[in-house]
């Protein structure tokens, strides 16, 4: 059982999470927090991710927080932001909790892509948009707000205001060429290190069900011999 003054510091983090969060999205989750005895604030921390942060999206999945839900799966959700940058504004991210897209699994980060290109011209034919924008913030620094992945599916119509526009800078055409060559020199190994190691999981997958598809075809003949 967590100590009163660790149970206090505990409350005062979670609450300085959700103050980032717009106030009606998370108000009812702040009362509960607020009114929490120190067994519920450690269940609480128990059902977060090791580094201890309150996750909205988490929170989403686990049907806390009150949303417009799209999609769900055993890998993927998807529902509305009810905070838009346009009618239809979607937010897909993965259900396990990951900050990175380097952590989610290939087969994760497809088919949020997947839902993505299916969902596409439902959600322009619905919302009359004429384009969409498909953004991620990766990292602080880059806007990401919340540390779960998300992908944000934006409808947009002629002048809606909204801007991905950014300062064009001037650099030496030496610099780009050097660090082109380095990128490609790089990214060929790891490519060829991650495509094989991709190809090995699925060989070690499929020969592991042709095992189990045997057995059980071997189960049923003995089964049937006299």
């Amino acid at each position: 059982m967590l100590s009163e003054e660790e149970a206090e510091e505990i409350r005062g983090k979670l609450l300085e999470q959700l103050g980032k969060l717009p106030e009606e999205q998370v108000k009812g989750l702040k009362k509960q927090i607020q009114g929490a005895n120190a067994e519920q604030l450690e269940h609480m921390i128990k059902r977060q991710q090791p580094q201890g942060q309150q996750c909205i999206f988490c929170q989403i999945i686990h049907g806390e927080i009150e949303t417009i839900k799209i999609y769900e799966d055993n890998d993927i959700f998807a529902v509305l932001d009810i905070f838009p940058a346009s009618s239809g504004h979607l937010l897909v991210f993965p259900r396990q909790h990951y900050q990175k897209i380097e952590e989610i699994p290939e087969n994760i980060f497809t088919k949020m892509f997947v839902f993505i290109k299916t969902i596409e011209p439902l959600l322009l034919k619905m919302t009359k948009a004429s384009a969409l924008n498909i953004f991620i913030a990766q990292g602080d620094d880059a806007g990401q707000k919340v540390p779960h992945f998300v992908i944000n599916v934006i409808p947009r119509q002629e002048k809606d205001g909204i801007s991905f526009e950014w300062q064009r800078q001037k650099v030496d055409k030496k610099k780009i060429e050097d660090l082109g060559n380095k990128l490609k020199k790089e990214s060929e190994k790891i490519v060829r290190e991650n495509i094989a190691e991709e190809r090995e999981k699925h060989e070690k997958k499929k020969k592991a069900e042709d095992e189990s598809e045997a057995e059980k075809i071997s189960k049923h003949t003995k089964k049937r011999l006299p």
